[in-house]
């Protein structure tokens, strides 16, 4: 009887940190999948009543917030959170095509289906995974960190003489 219970007790030492890493993998994809549906869902929500809504991370809270932005007296009025789970942190953020912090990142989402872009990502047990929303209001999710900054200018009053 000894013998039975000492195996079992091994064999549950040896289990149970897998199980519990797999429990936090499995929450860790499930907050980006539900991440990204947030800010879908704010997007939403900006078109179908035309007040713009931002989306910001709370490190404090470990949460993220969506909040509606009133056009004309400018209050914030927090409408939906969702929690990080723990091993969840943001680990880089932008705002449009600038590097920002976890303080002043926001992306706002408006009437018209447009957005003020910008990207963040998220680090969880050393796996990256990034939510990118572009100026035209797509939100997309990406594995890895955020691609590089590539600048969209060109030298307009430039020519070059054909021969």
């Amino acid at each position: 009887m000894t013998i039975v219970i000492t195996v079992l007790a091994i064999f549950a030492a040896v289990i149970m940190p897998n199980l519990f890493s797999e429990s936090r993998s499995r929450d860790a994809r499930q907050f980006f999948s539900k991440a990204r549906n947030l800010m879908l869902e704010a997007r939403s929500r900006a078109i179908g009543d035309g007040a713009a809504r931002s989306v910001r991370v709370d490190e404090s809270g470990a949460r993220l917030v969506v909040e509606k932005v009133d056009a004309e007296s400018g209050d914030v009025t927090e409408e939906k959170t969702l929690a990080m789970p723990d091993g969840v942190t943001g680990s880089t953020y932008r705002m449009q095509k600038q590097e920002s912090n976890s303080s002043e990142w926001y992306v706002r989402f408006y009437g018209d289906g447009r957005a003020r872009g910008g990207a963040v990502s998220f680090d969880s047990a050393g796996r990256k995974y990034s939510i990118i929303v572009e100026d035209t209001g797509a939100v997309k999710r990406v594995e890895g960190d955020l691609p590089a900054i590539e600048e969209d200018t060109w030298d307009a009053g430039g020519y070059e003489q054909r021969v």
